[in-house]
Formats: structure tokens, sequence, C-alpha cells
């Protein structure tokens, strides 16, 4: 399979779905439409050594401050590039990929004098993918007490807020933000949030759809037309200790192996009522929980195994038990919805990545309601680094954990808060997620 296939989202999210709204008495179709943005690229770096960067679909520019120096540039633990001038045209890319640079400079005896590591990505032929955070050029320049980020524009969103390892740190205007001062010898976790009112939105004819999610936020009590009507976006980079990461591509050691991705989705509630007031089904038995990635109570659960050394991958997947009641909390039936609504779809493996979609599309198996809609894109490489991009609805809760080669210990990759069930009806605002790392 080319590693240049064109893309689509899943059914669910390119054209929409004939769901009832009991609230509101409305109903409808909502098409999709292709999103044909242009792209936007930061013509100068906010790095201290980082000068620019630009990218296409099959080379990445790099060029840095200096001057009167030799310099060496390794890609990965390649080396490319030898010479005086602070500048790279690194070509013959493939679309859509990440990739890590090391750019030293040294002195007259070919002695090191300072290094810096920069992760960057090639943009993409096909932009027509629902998730924008799946094809957003996201740029990490690492430097000695100090990371910078630099990102393209999301379309309709005014301003970014950034936290490092759950600490707010300031909200930013522009897509660029610099960390300065911070320990060599520490992990970070940064997260970007965003949010950006629905009628921005290309996804689907807006005026009907934020229309109705105004309304809904209007009538619901306990929600607002801001929740209702507002797309999210988070964007996690795990960032590794700076003196790892800026130790030289001979002594950096890496080990490709196997990884297990668990997505799982719940209702944290202990019971629900059904709005629907003629059904029998008065009430809902929920899984009465907060996260747990070990839980055994739960509406789905998808994990993915990938093998990056012996490259693979496959999925298992469960759904819960759904229990009615009348009004009384008596039981009147139950059922387990099918699995068959999450599937792994288009895998790619290559020499260097394993790429694959993770789409879940499950329903209520007792009454009529909208599905849980989810869609994961994950792209694990062999040099350690992945790339996860998910987009949901907004309910119920989802959480996403991974574990690592060697080790037993999930890491939380999202986890993210039901905002009421009627959140999950098609001219609702979704939630975008993308998780990254550099740390190695």
């Amino acid at each position: 399979m080319n590693s240049q296939t064109k893309l689509q989202a899943p059914k669910q999210y390119r054209t929409g779905k004939l769901l009832p709204i009991a609230a509101l008495g409305i109903a409808g179709t909502l098409y999709a439409v292709k999103w044909n943005r242009q792209r936007k690229t930061a013509a100068t770096s906010h790095s201290r050594m980082l000068k620019n960067i630009e990218h296409n679909a099959k080379q990445i520019k790099l060029e840095w401050h200096g001057m009167n120096r030799p310099y060496r540039v390794f890609r990965g633990e390649e080396l490319i590039y030898e010479g005086a001038e602070p500048k790279i045209v690194d070509q013959n890319l493939v679309p859509g990929t990440l990739y890590t640079y090391c750019i030293e400079t040294l002195d007259d005896h070919g002695n090191v004098l300072e290094r810096m590591r920069i992760q960057t990505t090639t943009t993409v032929d096909f932009r027509e993918r629902e998730n924008i955070l799946e094809d957003l050029l996201i740029t990490t320049i690492v430097t000695p007490g100090q990371i910078s980020f630099e990102w393209e524009p999301i379309e309709g969103v005014s301003e970014y807020r950034i936290f490092r390892n759950g600490a707010e740190l300031e909200t930013v205007t522009s897509c660029a933000f610099t960390d300065r001062g911070i320990d060599n010898d520490e992990n970070h976790r940064y997260r970007i949030e965003a949010r950006r009112p629905l009628q921005r939105s290309e996804q689907v004819k807006w005026e009907l759809k934020s229309v109705i999610a105004n309304a809904v936020g209007a009538i619901k009590k306990d929600s607002s037309t801001a929740i209702a009507a507002d797309e999210e976006f988070s964007i996690i980079k795990k960032i590794g200790p700076i003196k790892e990461l800026l130790k030289s591509p001979e002594e950096r050691k890496l080990k490709a192996g196997n990884w297990q991705l668990r997505y799982t989705t719940f209702l944290k509630e202990e019971w629900l009522k059904n709005p629907n007031a003629a059904s029998q089904d008065q009430v809902f038995k929920g899984d009465h929980r907060s996260f747990d990635p070990e839980s055994s109570e739960f509406r789905t659960r998808g994990d993915v195994f990938i093998d990056t050394e012996d490259p693979s991958v496959h999925l298992k997947k469960a759904t819960g038990i759904t229990e009615a009641f009348n009004s009384e909390q008596e039981p009147i039936e139950s059922a387990s919805a099918s699995e068959e609504g999450i599937q792994l779809e288009k895998v790619l493996t290559e020499e260097d990545r394993i790429k694959f979609h993770l789409d879940h599309s499950v329903s209520n198996p007792l009454v009529v309601s909208p599905a849980i809609d989810y869609h994961v894109c994950g792209t694990f490489y062999k040099d350690n680094e992945y790339d996860l991009v998910g987009i949901h609805d907004q309910a119920p809760e989802h959480e996403v954990y991974l574990k690592e080669p060697d080790t037993d210990e999930w890491q939380v990759i999202h986890q993210a808060h039901s905002k009421g069930l009627e959140m999950m009806a098609d001219p609702m605002a979704n939630h975008y997620w993308r998780y990254s790392t550099f740390t190695n």
C-alpha cells in the first residue's frame, strides 16, 4: 500500500447521520463539504537558534542563526549535511511524515559547540479529513534550557491556552510559544487548548447545525449555548528530558517494540433517565465510575496492539451490557451492542512506521438513539515516537491510554468528560485532540 494513498474520514463524519432529536422535535440530513483550507506556515521561527522553516509534501527547508562555522545535520541517525552555510533543503521526503533533525555547530577542530533538535512534518497532498488536527503542521525545537513550539493556525480560533504539566502558563494569540529556563533533566508535557464557534467550521452546512446546537444549549438546564455550539481542540506534546534529546545520534539507543492502545467509552452516572417518556425502558444503568484504564465497567472498549519490530496491528474489542429498568428500578431487559461498529481500517505498514485508523460507531442496543462516534488515526515510528489524532462526540466519557514497550503502566493520552448525551447527535460540536511525542 502506497504511503501517499488518499485517506478519507469515516463514513459517519463524512456524510452526517439521520438522527432524531426528541428534545427539539428536529430531524434532518446534514451533508459534509470538502475542506480545502489554504495552508499557512509561520515565516520566522521564535526559537533563538532556528531562523526559518518551510514545508511542502516532499521537502523541508531549515535555516538557522550562525555564520563562519562548520555545521553538521542529521535526519534521525543519518548524516545528511556537512558545510559552512547555516541552511539546508532536505528533499525526496514522504508526504505527511514526521521527521527529526539534529543540527550541530562545530569548532575548527570538529568538536560540537552547540546542538539543536527539531521535530516537524511534511505536508500532505490531500486535506479532506474531518479532523483538521491530523494534517496540522506542528514544529518542536529543543535547545539547552528552552523548548519552542510553532503550529499552523486553526481557522476561527483567536487564542490558544498553553499548559505545562497541568499548570497554565499563558494565553497566546500567535501560533508560537517558547518556554525558557526549564529543567534539562525533566520530562515535560505541554497542552495547547483552543475553542471556536461551530459556525466557523466547514465540516457541514453550519447554518442548520449552529441553530440546533444553540437551541440545545438554551433548553438544557445544565448546559449552555457555548458548550453545545463550541468545538474544542486539544494538542498535547510529550517532551523527553532535554539532556537526553541533545545527546549525539550515536549515543541515542532506539529499539522497536510492542505497544497497546486502549480506547474506552463509559457512562459516569449510576442511573440515567430515558428522555422518551412513552418507552417502557424508563431508566438505564450507568457504569458509575470515573476515569480508570483497568475498569471492567464500560459501554465500549477497543484495544489496538501495535508491533513496530515485526510490523503488525490487530484489534481486540468488546461492548458492555446495557440494562433497562422501569420507573421503580425493576429490571426489564438487557443486551450488549454489536461489536461490528468498532473496526480497524486502512492499516499501512512501512519500514519506518505503522499507521492505522480506528473507526467506532456503536448505539444503545435496546432503544433507537444516536451512536457513540469516534475516530482515531495512529502512527507509530520505529524510533519510538508516535502521533495519535482523534475526533469524538462530546458524550459520553472518553478515555484513551497507552502502554509503551516493556512496561505494564498505562499512560494517559486523552480523557474527556461528557457534556450530556444529547451531544452525541450529529448537529452538536465535536472534540478534536492530538497527542504526539518527542522523546528520543
